[in-house]
């Protein structure tokens, strides 16, 4: 779920490499995916960006998530819906829908306010555009990227839009690097995407202090922490620093 992603994707597997000559990896797979520490229920994150470590706050966003336990075409499934808020308007909706058993994706639906609508149903291998079916055949060359983006995942793969979450559901122990079968909804290609655990950190939450999982990954031009609860399993914080320059930060909000 980070902004950064998509400028940056094909710099990932050198990326991939280098983390896992420095620490254990393990390839997530429907297997070691802990679905079970994920909860339902409603959470919020503040998020903000900083031009530098001590500028002032610019560009602050509300991310409202609600995590439902359903049925889908029959079987058990995870749905994750968002909403984001930015000043006085919604900029982002998405509708996410997971296998309950390995939260493999079942179906993505996605607005944005600059971009439009677009669909990904995995159940009938079809994409929509602004509520428009797109084929193999289509002419425009951006849609048909999106498209052939869309068919060629066949693997098992997770919705990178749902990182918080997949974060959330990590087999975690010290000094091992994760590669997570990422896939962004029509661009690229899954890819396993290195995360390493860099260590422990214990944070101030809620007045209390909690005990976390430093989770790091890192890219040409990005780098990003993640402080995961080792009580709860949630992601209560997270700092990517773009460029070496730039800040983004993300917080868990108190229920």
């Amino acid at each position: 779920m980070l902004f950064i992603k998509k400028s940056t994707i094909v710099l990932f597997i050198a990326c991939t490499f280098s983390f896992a000559q420095n620490s254990d990896s393990l390839i997530i797979t429907s297997k070691n995916l802990r679905v079970s520490n994920l909860k339902e229920g409603k959470s919020h994150y503040l998020v903000y960006f900083k031009n530098y470590k001590d500028a002032p706050v610019s560009e602050m966003q509300i991310w409202n998530l609600e995590i439902r336990k359903e049925n889908y075409q029959g079987k058990k499934a995870i749905t994750i819906y968002q909403n984001w808020d930015y000043k006085d308007t919604i900029v982002h909706t998405a509708k996410s829908i997971s296998s309950a058993e390995n939260f493999r994706p079942l179906y993505h639906e996605s607005w944005w306010k600059m971009r439009g609508k677009k669909v990904f149903d995995l159940a009938t291998n079809k994409v929509l555009i602004d509520d428009i079916e797109i084929t193999g055949t289509e002419n425009d060359p951006q849609k048909k990227s999106v498209y052939d983006s869309f068919i060629t995942a066949k693997d098992y793969f997770l919705n990178w839009h749902l990182d918080l979450e997949v974060f959330s559901m990590l087999p975690y122990k010290k000094n091992v690097t994760f590669l997570v079968p990422f896939y962004e909804f029509g661009y690229d290609i899954p890819r396993n995407i290195a995360y390493t655990v860099d260590g422990e950190d214990i944070i101030i939450y809620n007045g209390k202090k909690i005990k976390c999982w430093l989770l790091k990954h890192e890219e040409q031009g990005n780098r990003e922490t993640f402080w995961i609860s080792k009580k709860t399993k949630e992601v209560l914080k997270m700092e990517q620093i773009i460029n070496d320059k730039m800040y983004r930060y993300k917080y868990k909000l108190q229920d």
